[in-house]
């Protein structure tokens, strides 16, 4: 969607136009979904928090000052803090047990399967995935599955910018290492 259709979309969510807002939860809603799937194995707890947001984000459509560019930044970090807190009001997991949850899948994995190395790679990256902390695999799935800023991943994951840019950028060198 271009910057200027997802502006008009956006004022018009914000003006109480009911198909604005099926738009916005069409367009966002597989994202959420495979994003909360990473966080919380639990479905039916993300398909919960995933409703939440999205009647958080018409009740107080009006008073939301995000732009319309930031918004899949602003549901995916709305949606991270939905889940936390409903995990520990719950107690479903431990705060370490839910650390280690993040479990990504790379689309770059799934467009080599096609030839007979493809195993061989996927096992090898699998492999070196595993092995990398937890914050890191999130910080990877973000930057690279989901498009997300390094500014934004920084709030999603309540770390700095620089700090967000170090995940992505060890990961990567830890990755190469492993697989070199």
């Amino acid at each position: 969607m271009t910057t200027d259709l997802m502006y008009t979309v956006w004022k018009n969510f914000q003006s109480g136009s009911k198909e604005a807002f099926a738009t916005i939860y069409n367009l966002y809603l597989d994202s959420l979904y495979h994003y909360g799937i990473k966080l919380c194995p639990d479905k039916e707890l993300v398909k919960d928090a995933i409703q939440e947001i999205f009647l958080d984000l018409y009740l107080k459509r009006e008073k939301i000052n995000t732009e319309p560019e930031k918004l899949k930044y602003y549901l995916l970090s709305a949606l991270k803090h939905n889940l936390i807190k409903k995990i520990q009001r719950e107690k479903i997991f431990s705060d370490e047990e839910f650390e280690s949850l993040f479990l990504p899948e790379y689309n770059i994995e799934e467009a080599i399967i096609d030839n007979e190395e493809a195993r061989e790679i996927k096992y090898r990256v699998g492999t070196a995935l595993k092995k990398l902390p937890s914050k890191q695999k999130e910080a990877l799935y973000l930057r690279y599955n989901e498009l997300i800023a390094y500014p934004e991943i920084a709030k999603i994951m309540d770390i700095s910018i620089e700090s967000a840019r170090k995940q992505v950028y060890r990961a990567i060198k830890t990755l190469r290492e492993l697989l070199s």
